[in-house]
């Protein structure tokens, strides 16, 4: 089962935040994610991801 959603806000290990715009099994039965940062797609596994916090905007 996928630990994100299309359309989540993640951090990758590598420290660049992007959007879930896919998410997929690998042939070795891995959960990855098609993260966009910048128009740019990076295919990450799911263990190299994590959420990023939510910001609170002050009304």
């Amino acid at each position: 089962m996928a630990k994100f959603a299309l359309g989540d806000v993640v951090n990758s290990d590598k420290g660049r935040r992007g959007v879930v715009r896919a998410a997929y099994m690998s042939r070795e039965g891995r959960q990855c994610y098609a993260v966009e940062k910048d128009g740019a797609m990076d295919f990450l596994e799911e263990e190299k991801l994590t959420a990023a916090p939510r910001v609170e905007l002050a009304a």
